[in-house]
């Protein structure tokens, strides 16, 4: 806990057009202490957004998920009905509240937890691609003019590199080199237009891929003489203060022009951020970066542009675009080279991003011939594809972000202290592992799978999702029940077990989150098969792509039947297979041509009006 000193100041601001009482409200967060001013009415959560304080708030402020938890340490806001059903009692008692049910009426001094850093994927599978950016560098030799030959020194620069146009920039830097001897100019060879020109043998040329999740951001740094990767940067989304999910997001906007662009501008930001961090820690300039190529959901793209997303959270779901673009960096306000290149990997549909063409990317998508694939990305959205060389078909499930812990009432991100494996021994004994073997603080997508097929395996669940009475509980099984919140609820780690101050729980409310999250896909999964008319024993492989694909228990999944159990022994997970398209994209552009004939093949299928969906999914939510 933090040390700190209860100081309470009373105090009335003068405004202008009357008297406005302001509340000084104290912020303890990491050992930093920050004071900021709320009017009287202010929502606390709200507050806590426009000064960038971090809280973890899947629900964007809603009142509904209980993860924005703030200590109070000095005032008493009312307890709300809602906080009594998503605080714990010790949690109450020791002056917990949600900051988003908080209303500021008086000087408060609160903690905030510590800002915590993910445990975020960024390696996958290896794939090889030929090194064939179309921006390149060229070594050349200059001389001087003479009086047979007065030709202006763009034409001798533009003869020796094979470009047609030249940049303003460009422009100006050839004014300012000594115009006899070794330069190197930056060409874009798909526009023969020369970039940039530098005294002497510059070689240095450098991209960046990024992938944008949901939760998480990767950046990664790539050598684009070598096609290398250098170094990564990730970080958590920051639009994830605006909700855990895209549709919370797309609601936060709705109608508003400046909460669109209040999305791109804390992403942009970031990315910017990122950015500058990869340069300063390997020792290059910004202006050595060239190109970025971007992959991520539809609507992570469309936030990334400044374009509103509204469009896809309602019937039909139309995005304003999937196409792919080559968009200028000075108009987003990405701090690479101004004369650089940002490319927007295409994507299918509102739902069906260009993360899951990544992913296809980094598959080899394009060539399988007659045998079927099946590639999942399993988010908030459950995105998949089904398909060989002649038909590809494509949906996407709203799995909801129950895999990343929210909804779930001991649910965590992956985060240090997060259970990650879990298992109940035959003896009862507990083993269990969390993220870099820290003290128990909760539970993430891999633990709360492992969790609930260990349950069913030792009979706490039956089938249908129920727990078991405890007449049907041998007596170390009836030990581990208790009752939460009006739900019947399993002990995963006792307080004593973990070494931690309360029990860690799974309710029966968080198994029926599971339930819906998992039927969702498993419906999925069924209706593209039913759709290609073709059966388990059809499909070749299974690729899982993305943090939860990859940290899960294949074994575990076909348990719950999340996945097929025909189809455990033809399970592959690739990781950030988004990722690794996005990098294929970036060193080679034939990357583009295969990315589009990939879009063009699709079928997409929108499960909200397909006849098989609704029976599937009925079907699909028994263990």
């Amino acid at each position: 806990m933090l040390n700190y000193t209860i100081t309470s100041l009373f105090y009335n601001l003068k405004v202008e057009g009357g008297d406005l009482m302001s509340h000084q409200v104290i912020i303890w967060q990491n050992n930093e202490r920050k004071e900021l001013m709320a009017t009287e009415g202010q929502n606390l959560f709200e507050l806590l957004l426009e000064n960038d304080i971090s809280l973890d708030t899947p629900c964007g402020g809603q009142g509904n998920c209980g993860k924005c938890k703030v200590r109070v340490l000095s005032a008493h806001p009312s307890l709300t009905s809602q906080e009594e059903k998503l605080l714990s009692d010790k949690e109450v008692e020791a002056g917990v509240r949600l900051a988003c049910l908080v209303t500021v009426t008086e000087d408060m001094e609160l903690e905030v937890e510590d800002k915590v850093e993910l445990d975020i994927l960024t390696e996958g599978i290896s794939q090889e691609v030929d090194l064939d950016s179309e921006i390149r560098k060229v070594i050349f030799e200059i001389t001087q003019p003479n009086l047979d030959d007065q030709s202006d020194f763009m034409t001798r620069v533009q003869d020796k590199t094979a470009t047609e146009q030249i940049t303003l920039k460009a422009l100006q830097q050839l004014d300012q080199v000594d115009k006899e001897g070794t330069l190197t100019a930056t060409i874009n060879e798909k526009t023969k237009e020369l970039i940039g020109i530098e005294a002497g043998e510059k070689e240095e040329l450098y991209g960046v891929a990024v992938d944008i999740g949901t939760t998480t951001v990767v950046l990664y740094l790539i050598d684009l003489t070598t096609g290398e990767e250098v170094d990564t940067y990730s970080f958590h989304n920051p639009q994830k203060a605006f909700g855990a999910d895209v549709i919370s997001r797309v609601n936060y906007t709705l109608g508003d022009q400046e909460k669109v662009q209040k999305l791109q501008d804390v992403l942009i930001k970031k990315l910017n951020e990122g950015i500058l961090s990869l340069a300063d820690k390997t020792e290059i300039e910004t202006d050595d970066i060239l190109t970025m190529t971007l992959v991520g959901n539809t609507i992570m793209i469309h936030t990334l542009t400044g374009v509103s997303a509204g469009s896809i959270a309602k019937a039909p779901y139309t995005p304003i675009f999937t196409q792919g673009a080559e968009l200028d960096p000075v108009q987003l306000g990405l701090k690479i080279n101004s004369a650089g290149i940002v490319k927007l990997v295409p994507s299918i549909s509102g739902y069906v991003g260009s993360d899951i063409v990544g992913d296809m990317l980094a598959v080899d998508f394009n060539s399988f011939a007659d045998s079927w694939n099946l590639v999942i990305d399993i988010g908030t959205n459950g995105e998949m594809v089904l398909g060989n060389q002649d038909e590809i078909y494509a949906c996407a499930t709203a799995a909801g972000p129950a895999f990343e812990g929210a909804k779930i009432m001991f649910g965590v991100a992956g985060i240090p202290g997060a259970i990650s494996k879990y298992e109940i021994m035959d003896n009862g004994e507990i083993e269990y592992q969390t993220i870099e073997d820290q003290p128990a603080k909760g539970i993430c997508g891999s633990g709360l799978l492992d969790i609930v097929a260990e349950l069913l395996t030792a009979g706490f669940l039956n089938s249908r999702g129920a727990f078991c009475k405890d007449e049907e509980l041998e007596s170390w099984q009836q030990e581990r029940m208790t009752e939460y919140k009006g739900f019947k609820s399993y002990i995963v780690l006792t307080a004593d077990e973990a070494g931690i101050e309360e029990d860690i729980l799974v309710t029966q409310k968080d198994i029926r989150e599971i339930q819906l999250a998992k039927g969702s896909i498993a419906a999925g999964i069924e209706v593209l098969l039913k759709e290609a008319d073709i059966d388990y024993e059809m499909l070749d492989n299974l690729y899982l792509a993305g943090g939860f694909g990859n940290y899960l228990d294949p074994h575990n999944a076909c348990v719950i039947n999340l996945l097929p159990q025909e189809v455990e022994d033809k399970i592959i997970q690739i990781g950030n297979g988004a990722g690794i398209g996005a990098k294929m994209y970036l060193i080679d552009q034939k990357m583009k041509s295969s990315a589009e004939q990939l879009q063009k093949k699709v079928n997409y299928i929108e499960l909200s009006s397909s006849s098989h969906f609704q029976t599937e999914f009925m079907n699909s939510m028994e263990f």
